[in-house]
Order: C-alpha cells, then structure tokens, then sequence
C-alpha cells in the first residue's frame, strides 16, 4: 500500500486559530524594543567603558594635586611641580580618552555627561598649569636658599640652622635673592591669568546632576585656587616694589619719619623723629636719626612759610616747621611738603643742602608693636621694650627718662634709632617662617595705614598708589567721608580718647537730603605727665558741591584760656577735589563731648539716591586703630539691596543701619 504524497507547495495550510490584531502589535513593540536595547547596549557600554577611565584618570590627577600640595607645605617645590606635572599628564590622557566620546555628545542624557567631563578636564588642566607657575616662581627663590650653605636644614624648620638664614648670607646671595624674587614677576602675573581662565572653566561645568559627580572632585582644588589667587594678588605687588626699595640692584637712599600717634596729626601723627636710611640689597647699610626739633630749632631765625591758621590760632605758632609739615589728611600732599621743609631747614642746620632721597617713608608705633610680637622682648640701653610697653617706654625715655639718665636734650630721642636696629638685627636672625611672617606684617599695616610710602621713581610711584600704600585720598565715586583729627598742644593724649563716628542722612521735603556727622570723645585719661585735656582741630572731607548747614559741639578754645567755654565757629573750605568743615573741640579727662556738622549732601549724591543706587567710601585716618563707624541712612525709599548686609531684623524699610569700625577703610553700596 502506497502513502500519498504531499505537495508542499500546493498544499493547503492547516487550521490555525486568528491571532488577535492587538497581540499582533504588541510583539511588533517587543521587537523594536529589543532592537532599541540592542542598539543602545551597543552605544552605552562603550560610553560607560570609556567614561569610567577618564573618570580614573580625574581621580589619579586629584590625587596627584593632593600630594603636591603636601610636598609645597614642606617646601619641597622640585617634588610638588613632579606631581603637577604628573597631573596635567592625568588630564591629558583623560581628554584623548574623551574625544572617543565625540561622536555621542549629540546623544540624548550622554550628550550632557560628555560635555561635563570636558568642562572638567578643562578646569583641571588650566588649575594644574596654574599651580605649577606658581611652584616655579617660589621654587626659583628657594633654590637661591637651598644653595647657601647650612640652609638645607631651615627649609626644614631646623632652628639652629633657621638662626642663620638671613645675617649670614653674603651680599652676593642676597642679590640672588632679590634677583629671583623681582625675576617672579612675569610669572605671578601670568599664574595669575591662568588661575584666573581655570576658576571660570570651573564654573562653566554644568551645574546639574549629571555633572555633579565630575564637579564633585575638583571643588576642593577650586577653593585652593581663590585663596592661591588671593596670596598671589597680595604678593605681586610686593614683588614688583620690594627688590627696587631694599635697594637691589642699586642703592636707595630713605627719608623716614616716626609718626606718633599718640599725638595724632592729619597723616598719623607728630612728626617727632626723623631719620636717614641708605638700605643696599636688603641690607640697612647706614642709618642716622634725630629728634625733629634739632632742624626745627636752627630755622626759628630764617624765614619759613606761614603755619595753617589752626596752628597759629591754637598752639600759638606763626611759622610752619618740619614738626608740622603733614597738615594735609592726604600723604602725598603732605610728603611734599615734609621733603622741601626738610631740604630747607638741613640747608641751614648744616650748612649745605642733602642730596635728593629715593622716597619718604612715615610709620607709627603699630608697627613697632607688631615687630617685637614676632621678635619677643628687646633689650636697649638697659631699657627691656615688649609690644605692651613700647610706647610707653619710649615715650618716658624721651620725656622724662633722659634728665635722670643725664642724656643732652638733643641727644634724647637717639634711643629711637637704636631699637630699630636691633629689631632689624633680631629679625635678620629668624627663620623663613618668621620673615614670611614679617611680609605679612608689612603687608598688614600697609594697608591699614601705619606705613606710608611716597617714591620718586614714578613706576614704583604708581605701584604704591594702585594699592593704596601712599595715603592719597580716595577718588570720590558717590557719597564719602573721613574724619581727621590734629591734636594741637595736648601732649600725648590720644591714647586716653575714645571716639567713634555717627553719620546719618535724611531727606528733606525739597528732595534734597541732610548729612549729620556726629564726632563723640569720651576721655578716659586723667592728668599726668602724658596726659591732659583733649584738644584737637576737627576737618571732616564730604564730596564736593556738599552745603555747609551747621555746627554744634564746636569750642572757641579750651576750658583754661576760656573759662566761660565760649561755642565756636566753624571753618569751611575747598580741597583735594572735595569740600571740607572744621572746628576746635577740647574734652576734659573724665569729660565726654561731640562735635557735630550738618550740611546738604552733594547734588550727585542726592541724583544717584532717586536713581536707586548709592555708594559710600568711609575713610580711616592714618594712624589711628579702630574708630567705631554707626550708620543710619535714611533715603525716604525701601532698600532692594545692601552691601554689607544689615541685620535680618532691619531689612524692610527705607533705612540703613549698620555699626562696625575704622580699622580699614569702608565701603558701602544700597540698591534702592
């Protein structure tokens, strides 16, 4: 029996149960499904492949960062630029991994990954080239340290060998020194620039999620990167002046003056001392000081300029003498006269005129202060001075101390002299961390206004104004004020005063608005050899086109040459591109007394209030320490915006409160 057969291409398909149009779409969405995860597993695994080693190579350039810091805070700068340059390798092989990943930077989610990445390496690469500039520049005036012998052990911290880091270099190697520290210059100003390009390739990553993990790992660096900028900023022009002033590569020849401040004058106080200094590679290579009186006193036979009407009035002095030669608040003005006077009366107390000084340098007791806090206590001519007694030592020396000492009254003040040379003997003496220190120093009371500079050379002239080393006056860019003290015949007073300073406006209904600028003295002294009743000749400096309305507080003279405290008047003037208001006041110990100006504010000022934007520049006076500052300033408008901030519990109304002090000078901008 024979089967038959099929014929398969004929034959008729066998039953088979409908499939539902629905089931039939739904696998038709599995397939692409799959080919859609097929597609994508084929993109993303080489994204997170290659993603994953330019995230290694991030975190191998991090930590490479890291151990540069730790080998910089050693002073190991040859190893610390090894590791920087091992991490701009890092970055560098992170970016050639990541140009693998071009071709997905228009990917939806890995587009994003892509291009937070590149922001980083970016910023990683312009911080490590930043970085390595700055080690280089510190690490060439090392080198000049490391190649003097026995120096090994202080960039250690080894003290014996600390002990002998600067008086025991020759005058060769501190021109080396100096040499390295003015060859830095180019490359502070371009570590800066690329510190600079790398913060805001920094700030240009994403700030998302997605960029987060890579911004995560380089905010660290980011932060070390502002406070490195700021080091650089305040050293640059450190660098750029200091080889010129400490005489390299030639000589400079300095008038300086001791400004005493416990005797407050308009620049920082009586100019009771002078000296000359020839300084030659950072060495004091001669000075001489002397009481100012000694050139002072010779000239009372000649002729000499007419003394500022306050002078005369006041202390009873028609001619104006080098004593007082720094009435003007604004040191450059003052400097000028300070060098002709100077000039005028050596002429004749020396019978020849002095050759031309490279520049004036004025500095106050802050200073010396600050110097015997890092050199512990000095001993002089069997005196022992700590920063506590300085002054007073000093001061009784000068005063008292010579008569039972049996010192020529000319003599008395050569004790002044002496303890600069043995502070700058100590500090010769200390380790690198101490002269860093002493940098810092200077750099501090340059910019609070207890050293004053003025140059002949005018690039270094204008280094020392660009940053406010000079004591000139601000440029009045809204509303301003400063308060200048002069104490006229008082002995050495200040010091027993406390005073701070109130300044409040208001509007007034013509659209104008009042200034009121209240002056309280508050005398805690008591009569004694240094201490008397408070006399001091008030100036306050308003922008110019201010109104003078009044004054209160204001005396004809003091309570022993006027019994009845007569009120006095005030003086009104023009000067330094800004108007000026004056008047006498004296405070009795235990008395406490304000003085108090009123005017119209300047028409510009009142302009830029209606405008919604005011700016105030509060000035201190050289010389002093830590006025109190309260302001109350009300502008007749809600307040949108203030800089610094007022207390939460002020906000919300048409005035601003603020108290802080005058130990820098002050800045203030409203948004109204």
């Amino acid at each position: 029996m024979f089967r038959r057969s099929h014929n398969l291409l004929h034959a008729k398909p066998a039953f088979r149960k409908p499939v539902h149009p629905a089931a039939k779409a739904l696998s038709i969405v599995a397939i692409v499904l799959m080919f859609v995860v097929g597609v994508t597993a084929l993109i993303v695994a080489p994204f997170w492949y290659i993603s994953e080693k330019v995230y290694t190579r991030l975190e191998a350039a991090k930590a490479d960062l890291a151990l540069a810091q730790q080998e910089a805070e050693r002073l190991s700068f040859p190893q610390a630029i090894d590791d920087v340059e091992s991490a701009e390798a890092q970055f560098a092989e992170a970016r050639t991994q990541l140009q693998a990943l071009e071709p997905f930077a228009g990917v939806p989610f890995i587009g994003p990954h892509v291009v937070a990445a590149d922001r980083v390496i970016a910023s990683g690469a312009a911080a490590s080239s930043a970085v390595r500039d700055v080690l280089g520049v510190a690490d060439g005036i090392a080198a000049v340290v490391r190649e003097t012998e026995g120096l090994s052990g202080a960039l250690q911290g080894s003290l014996p060998d600390a002990a002998k880091l600067f008086k025991d270099l020759t005058p060769e190697q501190k021109r080396r020194m100096l040499a390295a520290f003015a060859d830095g210059v180019p490359d502070m100003r371009d570590a800066l620039e690329k510190i600079d390009a790398a913060i805001a390739a920094y700030d240009e990553i994403p700030q998302d999620d997605i960029a987060a993990p890579f911004a995560a790992s380089l905010k660290p660096f980011r932060e070390k990167l502002v406070a490195i900028r700021q080091g650089i900023a305040t050293i640059l022009p450190l660098a750029e002046t200091v080889p010129k002033v400490l005489g390299y590569p030639e000589a400079k020849n300095y008038l300086f003056f001791f400004q005493n401040n416990t005797e407050l004058r308009p620049t920082g106080g009586f100019l009771g001392v002078y000296g000359l200094a020839t300084v030659k590679d950072a060495d004091l290579a001669s000075l001489v000081t002397d009481d100012v009186y000694s050139l002072d006193g010779p000239s009372e036979t000649v002729l000499r300029p007419t003394a500022p009407a306050p002078i005369r009035k006041y202390i009873g002095v028609d001619k104006w003498y080098l004593r007082d030669a720094n009435w003007s608040p604004d040191f450059m003005v003052s400097s000028s006269f300070m060098a002709q006077f100077f000039t005028d009366e050596a002429a004749v107390a020396y019978g020849t005129k002095p050759p031309p000084v490279d520049g004036i340098i004025a500095v106050d007791p802050e200073i010396a202060k600050d110097a015997l806090r890092m050199t512990g206590p000095l001993t002089v001519d069997g005196k022992t001075f700590t920063a506590d007694n300085v002054v007073d030592q000093l001061e009784f020396a000068v005063e008292k101390g010579f008569v039972q000492e049996g010192v020529a009254f000319h003599a008395r003040k050569g004790i002044v002299g002496r303890l600069v040379q043995a502070v700058v003997d100590k500090l010769k003496s200390m380790p690198v961390s101490t002269l860093v220190e002493a940098v810092g120093m200077v750099h501090r009371n340059l910019a609070e206004g207890h050293i004053l500079i003025s140059m002949r050379d005018p690039e270094l002239q204008t280094i020392v104004l660009n940053n406010d080393w000079g004591g000139k006056l601000k440029n009045v860019r809204g509303d301003y004020l400063t308060v200048i003290d002069a104490n006229l015949a008082s002995l050495k007073t200040d010091p027993a005063v406390q005073r701070t300073i109130a300044y409040a406006i208001a509007p007034r209904p013509d659209g104008s608005f009042l200034g009121t600028v209240r002056i309280t003295y508050d005398h805690k002294g008591h009569f004694d050899w240094k201490t008397t009743r408070y006399r001091t000749y008030t100036r306050i400096y308003v922008p110019q086109g201010s109104v003078f309305q009044g004054v209160s507080g204001a005396m004809e003279n003091d309570k022993l040459k006027d019994p009845g405290r007569h009120p006095g008047q005030a003086d009104v003037g023009d000067e330094l591109g800004r108007k000026w208001f004056g008047a006498f006041i004296s405070v009795e110990p235990g008395e406490k007394r304000t003085l108090e100006f009123r005017y119209v504010l300047a028409p510009d000022v009142a302009k830029a209030i209606k405008a919604g934007s005011y700016h105030l520049d509060a000035e201190k006076q050289p010389g002093t320490v830590s006025r109190g500052l309260t302001l109350d300033l009300d502008f007749g408008k809600n307040l949108s915006s203030a800089e610094p901030p007022e207390d939460r519990s002020q906000w919300g109304d048409k005035k601003y409160r603020f108290t802080t002090d005058l130990r820098i000078d002050r800045a203030f901008d409203i948004g109204l």
